[in-house]
């Protein structure tokens, strides 16, 4: 059941219509409060735990203020973690458990705590693709990871490696990795526009302005679905202009 598949989430479960048409018609505050009431009456409930993971995630992405982008965040986590609970091992809900991880890293922790965040993505990311290689969403944050890790500065690196415990991440994060993890996630599902965000930065980070460009332009084609796709897209349009200029 991927996470990120509109069809499929639908048809789990008659019971989550509702709340999967408001998450998909951009209101996931409002898919939260139904999740929330679901899980209230049935803690067990595997489904609800997966999709509350999912519109806590996605809230905190499209929230600005800090302390209420943290708060989702970690509600996603936890979220994620019942579900993991319920459901030992399962791919999606080990994939939103380092998708909110990264966020946290990327959007809220310190140094010493983007180092420990950076380790549990790396793992879980891995524990994913060992099971189920082309998952999207696990190949997209395994690949911004490496993104992360190789716009770091060489000196930053190696203090995170010696002082912090950086470990994998610091050692093996390439941009060859990330290149490859996000076309892998774009080939797995294309619907997802932060994909082409995310690679198309790749490639600009990298120098390659003509990939970075196309990337972008594909995904402005790709038609809003999930409610950050907006965003995302101001955020390609703001980088197109740059490369413009």
């Amino acid at each position: 059941m991927p996470v990120s598949a509109q069809a499929n989430a639908s048809a789990d479960a008659p019971r989550f219509v509702e709340a999967d048409s408001l998450f998909f018609a951009m209101r996931p505050l409002s898919a939260l409060r139904l999740l929330e009431a679901q899980l209230e009456a049935n803690p067990d409930d595997y489904q609800a735990c997966w999709r509350a993971a999912r519109a806590a995630l996605t809230l905190g992405v499209i929230t600005d203020a800090r302390a209420l982008k943290e708060s989702w965040f970690r509600l996603s986590e936890a979220y994620a973690g019942q579900g993991l609970a319920l459901r030992p091992g399962d791919v999606d809900a080990i994939a939103l458990l380092a998708a909110g991880k990264g966020r946290l890293a990327i959007d809220i922790a310190g140094a010493r705590g983007q180092v420990r965040l950076g380790l549990e993505v790396w793992e879980l990311t891995h524990q994913v693709l060992a099971i189920d290689p082309s998952h999207a969403l696990a190949n997209d944050v395994l690949g911004k990871l490496h993104q992360e890790v190789r716009s770091l500065s060489l000196a930053e690196r190696l203090l995170a490696r010696a002082f912090l415990g950086g470990g994998d991440p610091m050692k093996r994060a390439t941009w060859r990795g990330s290149e490859t993890h996000l076309r892998r996630a774009i080939s797995a599902d294309p619907t997802f526009v932060l994909f082409y965000l995310d690679l198309g930065d790749t490639y600009r980070l990298r120098g390659k302005r003509g990939q970075a460009m196309s990337t972008y332009e594909a995904g402005l084609a790709v038609p809003d679905l999930y409610p950050p796709d907006p965003m995302y897209k101001r955020q390609m349009r703001r980088r197109l202009d740059e490369l413009r200029r």
